[in-house]
C-alpha cells in the first residue's frame, strides 16, 4: 500500500515538473521556487500584496535561511517574477503588471 502512495507522489511530482517547465520555472532554483509559491498563496490571502514577514513564515519556506530567501526574492525581482508594491515600504512584493495580450494567449496554449 505504502508503495502506491509513493508512486502517486511520484506522479504528481511528474506533473508539477512538467508544469513548471511549460510556464517558464523549471530555471529556477528549488528554493526560488519554494519562495514563489509562497509568495502566491500570501498575495492571493493577503489582496495582492506579500510582506516579506509573512512569506518568511510560510509553511513553503519557513526552513529557507535567511540570505538565501533574500537572494530569491531579489532573484525572483530581477527576472520579472515578481515586482516591489508601489507606494509601500520595502519588503512588500506584487505579481508583475498583467500579461501582454500576446503572453496570454501564448500561457493559455500551454494550460
Amino acid at each position: 500500500m505504502s508503495s502506491q502512495r509513493y508512486l502517486n507522489v511520484a506522479q504528481l511530482r511528474e506533473l508539477l515538473h512538467g508544469m513548471e517547465h511549460d510556464l517558464g520555472l523549471g530555471h529556477l532554483t528549488q528554493n526560488e521556487k519554494d519562495v514563489f509559491y509562497a509568495v502566491q498563496l500570501v498575495i492571493s490571502a493577503k489582496d495582492g500584496v506579500a510582506r516579506s514577514e509573512d512569506i518568511k513564515n510560510h509553511e513553503l519556506s519557513r526552513g529557507i535561511t535567511q540570505p538565501t530567501f533574500h537572494r530569491s526574492l531579489k532573484s525572483l525581482v530581477e527576472k520579472g517574477l515578481l515586482a516591489h508594491a508601489p507606494n509601500t515600504k520595502a519588503g512588500s512584493y506584487v505579481n508583475p503588471e498583467p500579461l501582454s495580450q500576446r503572453q496570454a494567449v501564448q500561457l493559455a496554449a500551454v494550460i
